[in-house]
């Protein structure tokens, strides 16, 4: 049996992704001098970072999930290996973000997600229909609300970009 691959150049949710970033993060160029210093992939993620020193805003997608952003001051110590973070994942400062996070993970986990053949087979849903039906509208809904919960954090300095020298 081939394996369909399909470039990721032309995979929907690799083009909402970047489409989606360049709109709705625009701001944080245009209103608060921010430059992308990351546009790459790195193993199976893609990573754009938006820097202003010494804030860094991380989004971060692999396809078939939903993105990550982190907003992280690099004045402040990093060393994963003793848990010490200088980043704020959005999730902590916006609960709509979480909502949006948690009910794609648990509709994605329901057992029952399966659809019947005309010959009566069960078939699970591919991860493409899944993005279509669903996942399209969440990644978008959520792009929305990341970008909203930066452009806060970064205007009333919540969080680690409030710590230790961001103007």
């Amino acid at each position: 049996m081939a394996i369909k691959n399909t470039p990721v150049s032309q995979n929907l949710a690799f083009n909402t992704h970047v489409d989606y970033v360049a709109k709705e993060f625009s701001f944080l160029v245009s209103e608060f001098g921010f430059a992308v210093s990351k546009n790459e992939f790195i193993g199976r993620e893609f990573w754009i970072v938006y820097s202003n020193a010494p804030i860094d805003i991380e989004i971060v997608f692999e396809i078939g999930g939903l993105p990550f952003v982190t907003l992280r001051n690099n004045n402040m110590p990093h060393d994963e290996s003793a848990y010490i973070d200088n980043g704020d994942s959005v999730e902590e400062f916006s609960v709509r973000a979480q909502q949006i996070k948690n009910s794609r993970y648990e509709r994605r986990e329901q057992k029952d997600n399966h659809v019947m053949t005309n010959t009566g087979d069960l078939l699970l849903k591919q991860e493409s229909d899944d993005y279509l039906l669903c996942g399209r509208d969440e990644h978008i809904e959520y792009l929305k609300e990341a970008a909203s919960t930066v452009r806060k954090n970064i205007e009333f300095k919540r969080g680690n970009i409030g710590i230790r020298g961001y103007r």
